[in-house]
């Protein structure tokens, strides 16, 4: 279950408040009890969210951080 710090750390970023919010613009980043910790790619990634999970006992949120310049557009299909 997320705690308040989580969510209040993943609006901060998708907001484009948070003060690391311009360094991780386009990317994708885990969050996890206020860290906030850019995603590798393949095996690494895995290897740092199982990291994570042993190191704080839950499974960290990936969330991509939105540029502020630009709009997105979610499609589902």
């Amino acid at each position: 279950m997320k705690k308040f710090s989580d969510e209040k750390t993943l609006n901060l970023l998708l907001s484009g408040k948070h003060p690391k919010a311009k360094m991780y613009a386009g990317h994708h980043v885990l969050v996890i009890k206020d860290q906030i910790v850019p995603l590798k790619e393949g095996k690494e990634a895995i290897e740092d969210i199982e990291r994570l999970e042993k190191k704080y006992g839950q499974t960290p949120t990936i969330v991509f951080v939105p540029r502020q310049d630009i709009s997105y557009i979610l499609t589902l299909c």
